[in-house]
């Protein structure tokens, strides 16, 4: 594939070569924006005219259910209006992995994340939610945030999120996580720093950068007993492993090599389940609004905690830090992430 290659859109003759070739290695680089899950999906929008029916086939293969998001608006956070000097608001995904596909298969989601995208499109940020968090669940009281799901499926997950967050949420996005893992194996193997070693189901994970093939990751996300820090040790792996995805997905090797870009996005897309109005047009649109410089840009945090604790019925919770919580939710609300994650970053 030749580097002067271009996007719909874009007049050939008015841009000359080098900057054609600048601009595209911009766009490769800025398909890596959403490092995970639903973002997956968000980058395979972003080269829907580039690649034509292999990630159009892709997109049609991904789940449609209305039943994901809550119904009622009365209760529901106002919209987060548009930042001063921007043009787009900021969006807002509930991100939940799970190994039951069906959306009226109750369980407990093990992996809830709040994917936020700032109004400039030149961030993402990835946000860990704890799945014992000890959070007010509308119509049941307090209770382990990952109990939402089991009382009232994806959509009281959702609700639950925005009365935490005081956000309203865009989209959302059931994963099943054995499932898209496989895609892990379509792109090579991908490369992750592991913070602690372990072991588990009969693999190894030293200190340091590890090769995961999809088998040995569905092992290393959902490992937390061997962990010097339980869940938070394992939700920091989760967001490592989707970034690395993402962001091999998105590569530029991946991205001229047809044959295996297709595999990847044919292995992954079915895997989704995500709210009726993420049809493929939004996920074109929201892919080419992106303004990703690098995979640096793809920020990774957890809501804030205050530690374990034991609730009055004698279950083991993960206690919220209301302070920094109330911080972090007024960054989502007046679109200063940036400005919220360097100060947490730093303190």
């Amino acid at each position: 594939m030749s580097d002067d290659r271009f996007l719909p859109g874009e007049d050939e003759d008015a841009i000359p070569a080098k900057r054609r070739k600048k601009r595209m290695r911009d766009r490769w680089v800025l398909l890596s924006i959403i490092g995970v899950l639903v973002i997956a999906l968000v980058a395979v929008g972003a080269v829907l005219g580039y690649y034509g029916k292999a990630t159009k086939d892709a997109l049609d293969s991904v789940v449609r259910e209305p039943t994901l998001m809550p119904t009622a608006t009365e209760n529901r956070p106002e919209p987060v209006p548009t930042k001063t000097g921007e043009s787009n608001p900021p969006l807002n995904f509930v991100l939940m992995g799970t190994d039951a596909r069906n959306p009226d298969e109750r369980g407990r989601s093990d992996v809830l994340m709040v994917m936020h995208i700032p109004g400039d499109r030149k961030d993402a940020y990835l946000i860990s939610l704890p799945r014992d968090y000890w959070v007010d669940i509308p119509g049941y009281g307090n209770s382990k945030i990952n109990a939402a799901y089991s009382y009232g499926g994806p959509a009281l997950t959702v609700q639950t999120v925005e009365w935490l967050l005081n956000i309203p949420i865009d989209h959302t996005a059931i994963v099943d996580f054995e499932g898209f893992m496989n895609v892990i194996d379509a792109l090579g193997g991908v490369t992750v720093t592991n913070r602690q070693a372990s072991s588990s189901g009969g693999f190894t994970f030293p200190k340091g950068e590890v090769e995961l093939t999809g088998a040995s990751a569905l092992q290393f996300v959902r490992e937390r007993k061997n962990l010097n820090e339980g869940d938070f040790s394992r939700t920091e792996r989760q967001r490592d492993v989707l970034k690395a995805i993402v962001t091999k997905l998105t590569s530029r090797g991946v991205l001229t090599n047809p044959g295996q870009f297709r595999d990847a996005v044919t292995t992954l897309a079915p895997n989704f389940t995500v709210d009726g109005d993420l049809d493929n047009s939004r996920i074109v649109d929201i892919g080419l609004g992106m303004r990703i410089s690098g995979g640096e840009d793809i920020k990774s945090l957890m809501a804030p905690v205050d530690g374990i604790a034991t609730s009055s019925d004698g279950q083991s919770i993960v206690e919220v830090n209301g302070k920094k919580l109330d911080e972090m939710a007024e960054a989502l609300r007046n679109d200063t992430m940036d400005e919220y994650y360097e100060a947490d970053k730093d303190g």
